[in-house]
């Protein structure tokens, strides 16, 4: 029997490529099932029927709790921020969290040097995690995963990996906030954002910067993938701002490929199409889901993905490419960075 995530990843039909600089989209759109009638996570908390908060008044860095009191099961996207509480935070995974239930649900800091706020509740924000990073933290869940059957990451990488992004846009945050390397670029995430325009019934998209392959994102309801798609947007527009960044500094570019003269892309359909089959024929691994459903868990030599799938149905994929520049072998421990993670627990737990 085929597995569920080879027929929504053959069943995708590629639009035509749009593009913007060194970046190109394909939009993506799809007759699959879109499985159960949910909202997402900005619509939920819109509503005032869905609220994130620290788990109780001491708080703890690496989960918060999610109430739904609605009728609608809701969606929270792998990489997707909340503002507020004592930090920002990020989701460690895809959730699904069914109507009148509440689930404590896996998260990562992404703002370092804050514990403390006016109150406990999150609140939405307009960011997910750039794609890279996501990258990395989802290679840091399928180990764990592997060996501890718990959806945490390495915390002191994703800091350490923030400061790294921050300092390669030359953003100062006070607080190491993920959010302020958004907010600093705001004017040249526009310019991009203009240029990538959602298309009648689009449910994904594909991207390629510098002509080589990032990721491919799919939603399965066209009405969640467009109130996500400007965040799911921006977190690829980054990654294609800091290599154009790093070529105004003097470092060397990457070999452009010609243009076809057919579209005016430097890459094909055949391209696009190429890393969807390698995506099916990831290894795949499946693992009881913090909310409903199954998470299921991708990776070969060039690709690494995740997928929530919920009655049959596929919710959320994702999948990066991986070139030489990800160290997939084995996250680092915590203690294995000790003393910069010993200053980063006295700034988190130093009472305000």
């Amino acid at each position: 029997m085929e597995r569920t995530v080879n027929l929504y990843l053959r069943g995708m039909e590629l639009g035509k490529p749009q593009i913007h600089e060194a970046m190109v989209l394909f939009p993506i759109t799809s007759g699959l099932d879109q499985g159960p009638d949910y909202i997402t996570l900005s619509e939920a908390l819109e509503t005032g029927l869905f609220e994130v908060t620290e788990v109780g008044p001491g708080g703890a860095v690496p989960e918060l709790k999610a109430i739904n009191r609605g009728e609608k099961p809701v969606l929270l996207l792998d990489g997707e921020e909340l503002w507020g509480a004592k930090q920002n935070r990020v989701l460690n995974t895809t959730i699904l969290v069914g109507p009148k239930t509440s689930v404590v649900i896996p998260v990562s800091c992404v703002e370092a040097h804050r514990w403390h706020g006016p109150s406990l509740h999150m609140q939405k924000s307009d960011h997910l995690m750039n794609c890279l990073l996501r990258r990395e933290k989802i290679n840091q869940v399928h180990f764990h995963l592997e060996r501890e059957r718990a959806y945490i990451t390495d915390q002191d990488k994703i800091w350490n990996d923030i400061d790294l992004m921050a300092a390669r846009f030359d953003v100062d945050s006070p607080t190491a906030a993920m959010s302020d390397i958004y907010e600093a670029k705001k004017k040249d995430l526009e310019d991009y954002l203009r240029a990538f325009q959602l298309t009648p019934g689009q449910k994904g998209l594909m991207v390629f910067i510098e002509a080589r392959p990032v990721g491919l994102e799919f939603v399965s309801r066209d009405t969640a993938f467009s109130r996500l798609y400007q965040k799911l947007l921006k977190s690829y527009v980054l990654e294609a701002i800091g290599l154009k960044y790093e070529k105004q500094t003097g470092k060397k570019p990457r070999r452009q490929k010609e243009k076809n003269p057919e579209t005016g892309s430097p890459v094909s359909s055949d391209l696009a199409r190429a890393f969807i089959e390698e995506a099916s024929r990831c290894e795949e691994k499946r693992f009881q889901s913090v909310g409903l459903g199954v998470s299921c868990r991708y990776l070969s030599n060039s690709i690494i993905g995740a997928a929530l799938e919920v009655d049959g149905a596929v919710l959320h994929l994702v999948f990066f490419s991986v070139d030489g520049g990800q160290d997939r072998e084995r996250p680092s421990r915590p203690d294995e960075n000790f003393p910069r993670l010993r200053i980063r627990k006295n700034y988190l737990f130093e009472e305000k």
